[in-house]
């Protein structure tokens, strides 16, 4: 794929590259992709969790930070043992 970018952005993408944060201009055109692709399914994640409010399925907030953080325990037993 071949893509023309406007003045504007191929300036900045170039001044990343020139800045040592990305080896080539591809690479970046690459991160901001996978920026874009995370920022898509965010959406789509907050749309089914709007979507579960609305239907008023929801969790009790407590109770689901003691699972988080029991489970962050776990983790970090597992971790130490190893």
């Amino acid at each position: 794929m071949n893509v023309n970018l406007p003045v504007e952005a191929n300036d900045f993408v170039r001044s990343l590259v020139a800045q040592g944060k990305y080896q080539s201009e591809e690479d970046a055109v690459v991160d901001g992709i996978r920026l874009l692709k995370g920022r898509e399914e965010l959406r789509a994640k907050m749309a089914v969790g709007i979507g579960q409010l609305d239907r008023g399925e929801s969790f009790d907030e407590e109770a689901v930070f003691d699972e988080v953080e029991a489970e962050i325990r776990r983790i970090e037993l597992l971790s130490n043992q190893g």
